[in-house]
């Protein structure tokens, strides 16, 4: 008889604990199945860190300064680019879960990722459609940070830092509500490589399809990443 308590117990506690991780892969396999992950990924209102070891935008970056609501209005710098390939990509978010009747359950990590190659992609061989692929991935972030990143430009159409926020060349890169008269970056003359890219952000959008080799979507108790 005590041994029966003591699995009841165990089990009751069990299903306390998974119920955030049974939400939350319920929702993204909503998303799926209605094809938003395919059309519009979408994810906004939660922090979350987003980070690749190898990006190459054939058509290059553009920037805006921006303001995004995250608790309260804040700055943020907007980044986009019109194409991009990824050697790997890892999405992280925190949150604490809170639940009627249950009560708190602690943090809670959703990590979306699919793995960089297991012999790193070249900027050439991510141009050319290998690895993961975007079109106009665009963060708002509080922080972008790379081990080092080119910025290449020709004569013809040289990088441009203070361009005005609404130019054309910032539009294609999908930021499309840069305010007039504001500070952007316009480094769309050439093709742009990033690599160890790590950004701290509270929105991010994919318009197009983004294709993920070998997806992975998992709920892990605590503060884990990828």
């Amino acid at each position: 008889m005590q041994e029966e308590i003591r699995g009841v117990t165990r089990w009751r506690r069990s299903v306390f604990l998974a119920l955030p991780a049974t939400v939350a892969i319920g929702a993204m396999a909503t998303a799926m199945v209605q094809g938003a992950l395919a059309a519009n990924l979408s994810l906004t209102s939660v922090p979350f860190t987003l980070s690749s070891k190898t990006v190459a935008a054939p058509q290059g970056i553009g920037a805006v300064m921006h303001t995004v609501d995250a608790g309260g209005p804040k700055g943020a710098a907007e980044v986009g680019l019109a194409k991009a390939g990824l050697d790997g990509i890892c999405v992280h978010a925190v949150q604490s879960v809170d639940l009627p009747v249950i009560g708190n359950l602690g943090t809670w990590s959703l990590n979306i990722s699919s793995p960089a190659a297991a012999t790193p992609l070249t900027s050439d061989q991510l141009v050319a459609g290998a690895g993961l692929q975007a079109n106009k991935l665009v963060l708002d972030a509080q922080a972008l940070k790379a081990s080092t990143a080119t910025l290449h430009a020709a004569d013809g159409s040289p990088n441009v830092i203070g361009a005005a926020a609404d130019s054309e060349g910032i539009k294609s890169t999908g930021i499309t509500d840069g305010t007039p008269g504001q500070f952007g970056l316009d480094a769309t003359g050439g093709r742009t490589d990033i690599k160890n890219l790590n950004a701290d952000a509270n929105a991010a959008t994919i318009s197009g399809a983004i294709t993920l080799p070998d997806l992975a979507i998992g709920i892990a108790h605590g503060d884990k990443g990828c």
